[in-house]
């Protein structure tokens, strides 16, 4: 789906270039959920966007969904393909009401009338506005926006979703419903490229990158993240009280198959624990 070779990316600020990427080799297949992560500066929104063609690289190789972003004919293509949800929904809502927000997209490519209609009727059910069509978007909540968001992207039949820390305005209720309606797009066969800074999202990832100073330094599973490698406490993470307690049983010695990420599996290893004493 995307693939990335020694990709480096720099912009010039008055006389001095500035360096976000640096050599960054990547596969992301299609279908597949990947969390990308690290501190502010470290490259991920940079990375984000070239993968829709909204920055173009320095240095490098490009391709997504088949397609060369760096041959300008090519990358209007990757850009039907793939679609981006940002942080924050109201810079990229352009309708007064849901439906003409959704109709958007399909307006301007010169999609059929009665196929447009279907699509949008499809897709926000899909995310769960379909009682909302002809709600004005000034009274929806902000996780009701963010869901607008996803449809007007949605509803284009992206192979790719881009998600740029989509929850980070949003409180439990919100960021809960909009990681849930990812998850049903991603089981769908949606390729999802989620960018958080959100500890609780990255245990529920089957797939991390972390980023510093304009490169992939880690690529692999949350277990992989949080027991074998120092990231945590050199991200300054606050670590999970589930990680800290797997910790502490690994260090005393307690037989485990999978170290734990969820409550849930916590409690099941301190009952076979208790079991055996």
């Amino acid at each position: 789906m995307i693939h990335m070779r020694n990709i480096s990316h720099s912009y010039w600020d008055g006389m001095r270039q500035i360096q976000t990427l640096a050599g960054v080799d990547l596969e992301i297949a299609q279908g597949e959920w990947v969390a990308l992560t690290g501190a502010n500066g470290s490259g991920k929104s940079t990375l984000l966007r070239l993968c829709n063609g909204l920055v173009m690289p320095t240095s490098g190789s490009l391709t997504v969904a088949g397609l060369d972003l760096l041959d300008p004919e090519q990358r209007d293509l990757v850009k039907q393909k793939v679609q981006m949800v940002f942080q924050n929904p109201d810079a990229q809502i352009t309708g007064a009401i849901v439906a003409e927000d959704v109709a958007f997209g399909l307006e301007s490519r010169g999609i059929p009338r009665e196929e447009m209609l279907t699509r949008i009727d499809r897709t926000t059910r899909q995310v769960g506005l379909g009682n909302k069509l002809f709600a004005e978007v000034s009274t929806l909540s902000g996780g009701q926006k963010q869901r607008l968001a996803i449809a007007s992207g949605l509803v284009l039949e992206p192979q790719c979703l881009l998600f740029d820390e989509a929850t980070a305005m949003l409180d439990p209720v919100g960021r809960k419903e909009i990681l849930s309606r990812a998850h049903d797009l991603w089981k769908s066969g949606v390729t999802v490229v989620w960018v958080t800074q959100r500890l609780q999202e990255l245990l529920e990832a089957p797939r991390i990158l972390f980023m510093e100073r304009g490169q992939i330094t880690f690529d692999g599973d949350a277990r992989t993240l949080f027991y074998d490698t120092d990231i945590p406490e050199r991200a300054g993470w606050d670590v999970p009280a589930v990680v800290k307690i797997g910790r502490w049983l690994k260090q005393q010695g307690v037989p485990m198959q999978n170290l734990p990420l969820k409550e849930r599996e916590v409690a099941d290893l301190l009952c076979e624990c208790s079991f055996v004493m």
